[in-house]
């Protein structure tokens, strides 16, 4: 019996991987799945400018967890972590799905380079609103009600804010607090590749990009120069915000399971020409 094919799924920032549980019920039957659950809080891998260390830090967790060649999955930094992960190690992986990726390019990378060392950068970037959150909570507070308040979190599977809540608090004696370093979340912010050209042409692997049709981070204007330097397929999620895995974790799960399993086909009918 064929083993079946390996996943690595990167997340989004401020978003544990444990977030994504219920995306993963949904694939696992098909796919085996490993994701690192928190980037850039490893003193090993400290965050750096345009995420290099943690492109380092993806590519050391799958050594670790797999030894052969994988399948690429990352929603917004963790699609952009993984493309460039992609570009530098082809030969460690078998195809890339984004989702949704903070992507700045063209002109706004221009205007961005010239503001990043100045206060405007946090303005942005949600560095800023992620600096003045809310990280501690009394007892009593029901935090699914509590972040389904929220515009970012409102339009996502109920089953998905419990995951997060999960994922990202711990219990303390006085209640409640994130347990992903707010600091470190509004750093990666800060820190977005800038340099995303640099890539062009360097994407050989099968790839897909797949965007929210209603997204405000993946705008047209900013995937378009993306898509035709890295030759990409491209995919839209009907009525889907940024946050569409989370929004819709069974619909997303059919078009990445779909899409791999045309990959493996076509791998497995190459080799066999070969």
């Amino acid at each position: 019996m064929n083993a079946k094919p390996i996943i690595h799924f990167a997340h989004a920032n401020g978003f544990p991987a444990s977030s994504y549980n219920k995306l993963f019920a949904y694939l696992k039957d098909d796919f085996g799945i490993i994701a690192l659950e928190k980037f850039a809080h490893n003193p090993a891998f400290p965050l750096s400018q345009d995420w290099q260390n943690q492109v380092a830090e993806l590519v050391d967790y799958i050594d670790t967890k797999h030894a052969q060649p994988c399948y690429l999955v990352g929603h917004s930094f963790g699609a952009v972590v993984s493309y460039m992960a992609a570009c530098q190690n082809p030969e460690k992986f078998l195809g890339l799905i984004m989702l949704d990726p903070p992507l700045v390019t063209g002109l706004t990378s221009l205007f961005a380079r010239s503001v990043r060392n100045t206060r405007l950068f946090d303005n942005f970037t949600p560095a800023k609103q992620t600096l003045n959150r809310c990280t501690a909570w009394p007892k009593g507070v029901d935090l699914v009600e509590y972040f389904q308040a929220k515009t970012l979190f409102k339009d996502m599977h109920p089953q998905c804010v419990e995951d997060y809540v999960a994922a990202a608090t711990i219990e303390t004696d006085e209640g409640h607090k994130l347990d992903f370093d707010h600091q470190v979340e509004a750093n990666i912010f800060r820190t977005v590749p800038l340099n995303i050209s640099r890539y062009y042409g360097k994407l050989t692997i099968p790839s897909l990009l797949i965007t929210g049709e209603q997204t405000k981070v993946c705008t047209e204007k900013l995937i378009a120069p993306f898509i035709r330097h890295n030759k990409l397929a491209h995919k839209q999620v009907a009525r889907g915000g940024h946050m569409f895995p989370l929004e819709q974790p069974e619909h997303v799960s059919i078009l990445i399971s779909e899409q791999i399993h045309l990959w493996e086909n076509q791998r497995i009918a190459k080799s066999k020409i070969v």
